[in-house]
């Protein structure tokens, strides 16, 4: 009676067993990357948590895109006098962009699409320049409103290596 303790490897199942090893490391670190973390641990991101960071995620950048928009109108609203045909094509930008987006954003873009509206008549002649101004103002005070609001939630500088902890704190999930 021989017994064989020669070992071949199979290089194929050692393969398959190291994808699978790295595979699992690569999923725990992309989940601790993603994952909040609270002072007590981690915090579970059931769907509805899921939904409103990216809510939040939406309306950052919708803040962001009022922000250029506001810039572009009140340098328009600045010239002496706007181009007319300048000022008619960014209210038909404006309009198209801003026309539609989250709830966080609704009273911002309307008084954006107000403020473009104005610097069109007035670059048209049908409006005073001190209407235009005081509607592009109001416009700058609602959009510097939204993104004081989001910087003010956000600067506390809690979870910097966790990449989902922003949206879901700047809507009061940190607790």
């Amino acid at each position: 009676m021989e017994i064989d303790l020669e070992l071949r490897p199979d290089l194929r199942h050692l393969f398959w067993g190291a994808a699978a090893i790295v595979l699992l490391a690569a999923l725990a670190i992309i989940g601790h990357a993603v994952t909040p973390a609270l002072e007590t641990g981690p915090l579970v991101l059931t769907p509805e948590r899921w939904e409103v960071a990216a809510l939040a995620r939406r309306a950052a950048a919708e803040i962001v895109r009022l922000e250029a928009d506001s810039r572009a109108l009140a340098e328009l609203a600045a010239s002496d006098p706007p181009d007319a045909v300048q000022a008619m094509l960014l209210a038909q930008r404006i309009y198209a962009a801003q026309r539609t987006g989250t709830t966080a954003t609704a009273t911002a873009r309307a008084a954006l699409i107000d403020a473009a509206a104005a610097v069109a008549r007035y670059a048209s002649g049908g409006l005073d320049r001190q209407a235009a101004i005081a509607a592009v103002n109001a416009a700058l005070e609602r959009t510097r409103a939204l993104h004081g609001e989001s910087s003010r939630r956000n600067s506390a500088g809690e979870q910097e290596r966790h990449v989902a902890f922003l949206p879901l704190a700047s809507v009061g999930f940190d607790r």
